[in-house]
């Protein structure tokens, strides 16, 4: 059960990561932070699981809640950003028992380029992909209304693809910076992945403090639903159910 809830958990983490006044005309978005420049987030995943196996369906409450420190370590001539995320604290809790995140201090090293594709990473888990985690921003100014396209490709977290759009809601000044307000829309465009069948449907916001060039704000409620089965042996298959709905909320705090 916790191998499934993994995966179904990291999908939503790889969809989240991925990201008032009035401001006129146009902004061109990029990831431009200063060497040196420290941010703080907290971010809080809670939901739950249904899981259905021969006729017996067992629920099951989730809450993940974590704090991550992220340090600009250095910017090359070219704009390239160097930087840490470090999980500085968390629990995951199941069923109202909580338990330490084995991942605390955990660091995560990545090359990012301005327009947040990512160039090289060190310290990830090996069912992870951060190149997948970062919204690879248009290479022209952008204004309310305007909206593009990407795919997250199939992965060893996730084995099928997802189509993301993203839609400029408008702006707005989130925590003293003047953000970008962007709607995130997910969706699976294909079922199979061997003997996995999975669906998923996710509607997010995320706001980008364009002139800071950071992420200042993101939430994303999402439905899964995954379908596998387990070879019993002798030709038998026992079929799992397993539907998840999941909100993240994740955030600067100081």
């Amino acid at each position: 059960m916790y191998k499934r809830i993994a995966v179904l958990v990291g999908v939503v983490f790889l969809m989240s990561i991925a990201l008032s006044a009035s401001a006129a005309g146009k902004v061109l978005l990029e990831y431009n932070p200063k060497p040196g420049t420290v941010t703080k987030y907290k971010m809080n995943i809670r939901g739950n699981t249904v899981v259905t196996a021969m006729k017996r369906a067992q629920k099951t409450k989730l809450e993940t809640a974590m704090s991550l420190v992220q340090k600009v370590t250095g910017v090359d001539a070219k704009g390239n950003i160097d930087m840490t995320t470090t999980i500085t604290d968390g629990t995951i809790t199941v069923n109202d028992t909580p338990t330490k995140l084995p991942a605390i201090g955990q660091i995560i090293k990545v090359t990012m380029a301005k327009n947040g594709e990512v160039i090289q990473t060190a310290g990830m888990d090996d069912q992870a992909n951060f190149n997948q985690m970062q919204i690879k921003f248009p290479s022209k100014p952008i204004g309310a209304g305007d909206s593009w396209s990407s795919t997250i490709n199939p992965n060893p977290q996730l084995p099928i693809p997802l189509n993301v759009k993203y839609t400029v809601e408008g702006f707005e000044t989130v925590s003293g910076y003047k953000c970008v307000k962007l709607r995130s829309d997910v969706s699976s465009s294909q079922g199979t992945a061997g003997s996995i069948n999975l669906r998923v449907r996710a509607v997010g916001q995320i706001w980008f403090a364009y002139e800071a060039g950071i992420m200042v704000k993101n939430e994303v409620q999402s439905n899964m639903f995954m379908t596998m089965e387990n070879d019993m042996g002798g030709g038998r298959k026992e079929k799992i159910d397993t539907r998840m709905n999941l909100t993240l909320r994740m955030g600067i705090v100081k």
